[in-house]
């Protein structure tokens, strides 16, 4: 059975140090986000799998009212740290967003670094949305060669300081279960840790926007990051899908 390593504490304090976007470049993807949106008002904005807040801040301290879900304990602490930091305001949640269930709408949803996808979450996320209101979540363009790469088995190896951190992406072609994990190998203090994550195989492009339109979202497109129109091509590595209600 898949399982999923978020919200244990150890993982999560792990994967802090590897796993998300620098700040500089989620700055960016919020500014982005805010473009696609429409821009030039303020917007109620739901931050599914929010991590350490850096979008979510960013958006309050523009005036955006801002609230991010997570099931990492570790993550919202240091997002209520960053909020409290820059004093602003975010309704921030510890819960697996599988379990969310809201009343109120939202003008933008957006799902950024997610790990999983399914018809069940994108069903509610529209129902959380505002007449004309956006899903924006992130996707590898499957035409670029990295993603190309990182659609098929591969493992990745680098050394820090003595140590050596080794990645291991896999797929199970029998049971279709894909497979994460990463090994850290400290010669110095012979200790090899090894932490393992498994998920179904994860949907192409093409599947999770046909699960878009199948929820009613209409349009459905691709955006790069400077919010226009994806036209085609090898380039960039990473785009927006978008759907709108």
């Amino acid at each position: 059975m898949p399982m999923h390593r978020y919200g244990e504490a150890d993982f999560d304090k792990d994967y802090l140090r590897w796993g998300f976007h620098d700040a500089d470049t989620q700055t960016k993807e919020a500014d982005s986000v805010v473009q696609i949106a429409g821009g030039g008002k303020r917007l109620r904005i739901l931050d599914l799998a929010c991590g350490t807040g850096v979008h979510a801040v960013h958006w309050a301290k523009q005036g955006h009212t801002v609230t991010g879900v997570d099931l990492s304990e570790t993550f919202i602490a240091q997002a209520r740290e960053r909020m409290s930091r820059e004093g602003v305001s975010v309704g921030f949640i510890v819960s697996d967003i599988r379990d969310l269930a809201f009343h109120e709408t939202y003008d933008v949803v957006t799902w950024i670094e997610n790990s999983f996808f399914d018809d069940d979450i994108v069903n509610r996320v529209r129902q959380y949305l505002t007449g004309g209101g956006c899903f924006v979540l992130d996707v590898r363009n499957p035409e670029n060669a990295k993603a190309k790469f990182r659609q098929s088995n591969w493992r990745t190896w680098r050394e820090e300081n003595g140590i050596f951190y080794l990645e291991r992406h896999e797929t199970d072609e029998q049971t279709g279960v894909y497979e994460d994990a990463w090994i850290t190998i400290n010669p110095q203090r012979e200790l090899i840790e090894e932490r393992v994550n498994t998920t179904e195989r994860p949907m192409t492009l093409d599947q999770k926007m046909h699960v878009m339109k199948k929820a009613g979202f209409d349009p459905v497109e691709l955006r790069t990051m400077e919010g226009r129109l994806f036209s085609g091509g090898a380039e960039p590595y990473w785009l927006w899908l978008v759907g709108r209600r």
